[in-house]
């Protein structure tokens, strides 16, 4: 069938010209599996892409709503609609993109959880209150979480050529491949080498294994295993409310702003493509900020 042919030929270019990740290219996937499905009922004899009108993607948008979709999933599908149809207006496949019109409905932007400074060190202390290895290992980690401000998948995949213990810097490669190189404080360096000469040798199980965070039988952390272990110290150190590790980037990224940071070099440490992205964890002049600075 044309349209399942097409999606895939969509995907493959994400791949290869975009550099997509694979969870991006699975998100690409169910989404329009999903419209291409709505298709098939709607338009059973017209399986052209040409025939899709905006006031068949505002149907489809509809239905969506219909069926209880919240707004914010209702946006990334739209969004979706909207890369695919200009791809294939790209690539001549439809005249003009009927999407060019369609309307996404408006999504109430939550502000994202801080920690303060002091939440932050009861973490990261409850982290060393583990027997070693693992407190040696988790203690480096959420360290090194914090102070870059990584993404979980860019931390589990750092590797050991990654880490430049001299200049304290650590190097990672973030979303659309692209590579930067963050700045380590003088406390996360230090808790990373502990880690590195005192600890890692012990979980090695495979010394071909280059991964900077093992797990207990050598192999990579997985996301999962940080989201776990990030819970579970949370409740150790008395924090309440729910808390990820992507809580620790946001915190990291209002506490280096509030501390008179160049907006500028946040956004270049935080890997964001768009400088509204880091804006939103300025200070706002009209309230006095909670956020506690940073002096580490």
């Amino acid at each position: 069938m044309e349209w399942r042919s097409t999606v895939d030929e969509f995907l493959a270019s994400l791949q290869t010209e975009r550099n997509a990740s694979i969870n991006t290219v699975m998100a690409y996937r169910n989404d329009l599996t999903q419209f291409t499905h709505y298709l098939s009922v709607t338009l059973p004899q017209d399986a052209n892409w040409s025939n899709v009108t905006l006031e068949v993607a505002e149907a489809y948008v509809q239905r969506l709503a219909e069926q209880n979709y919240t707004a914010s999933t209702i946006a990334r599908k739209v969004a979706a609609l909207k890369t695919f149809f200009h791809w294939l207006s790209q690539r001549g496949f439809v005249p003009e993109d009927p999407t060019l019109r369609l309307r996404s409905p408006k999504v109430e932007r939550r502000a994202p959880r801080l920690l303060s400074e002091e939440e932050v060190n009861r973490l990261l202390e409850s982290a060393s209150k583990m027997s070693p290895p693992r407190s040696l290992r988790d203690r480096a980690l959420l360290e090194v979480l914090y102070a870059t401000g990584m993404r979980v998948s860019e931390a589990i995949n750092l590797r050991l050529g990654d880490v430049d213990l001299e200049a304290n810097t650590v190097r990672c490669v973030g979303h659309g491949m692209r590579q930067r190189t963050i700045p380590l404080t003088p406390r996360a360096s230090a808790v990373l080498r502990d880690y590195l000469e005192n600890a890692r040798g012990n979980m090695v199980n495979d010394k071909n294994t280059d991964f900077v965070f093992i797990n207990p039988l050598g192999g990579k952390l997985t996301r999962q295993a940080v989201w776990q272990l990030t819970r579970q110290y949370a409740q150790a150190a008395g924090i309440e409310g729910e808390l990820t590790p992507h809580t620790l980037r946001h915190s990291r990224a209002a506490h280096m702003l509030n501390n008179g940071e160049d907006i500028r070099r946040v956004q270049e440490w935080l890997g964001h493509a768009n400088l509204a992205t880091t804006q939103m964890y300025r200070p706002r002049p009209d309230k006095e900020s909670t956020l506690v600075p940073v002096n580490s």
